[in-house]
């Protein structure tokens, strides 16, 4: 009888450790998450300079503009082929169906 006890007994343990029975929040919900220490744990960033930065922008503006221009000009030839077909569609069907 105690082996079953003890079986079932690390079976509920087993059980309880499960993902969906863990806590979903904080045990203590008085803790502050407003800290004002600095975190040591997270990535610094170095400085740069600012003529650097603005030469970046720059140069991610211009290729954004370059890319929009691009796309522009792919929107324009699709039209333009897709007025072509149904122009000739339209020529081929009238001559099809005329009587």
């Amino acid at each position: 009888m105690s082996v079953e006890l003890g079986t079932k007994s690390l079976h509920e343990h087993n059980k309880s450790l499960l993902y969906s029975n863990r806590p979903k929040f904080k045990e203590d919900i008085r803790d502050n998450i407003y800290v004002d220490k600095i975190r040591t744990d997270g990535v610094l960033f170095e400085e740069i300079e600012k003529d650097k930065l603005e030469r970046v922008i720059a140069q991610i503006k211009a290729n954004a503009k370059r890319e929009l221009i691009k796309d522009f000009k792919y929107l324009a030839i699709s039209i333009f082929i897709t007025i072509l077909i149904m122009f000739f569609l339209k020529d081929y069907l009238d001559q099809r169906f005329s009587i």
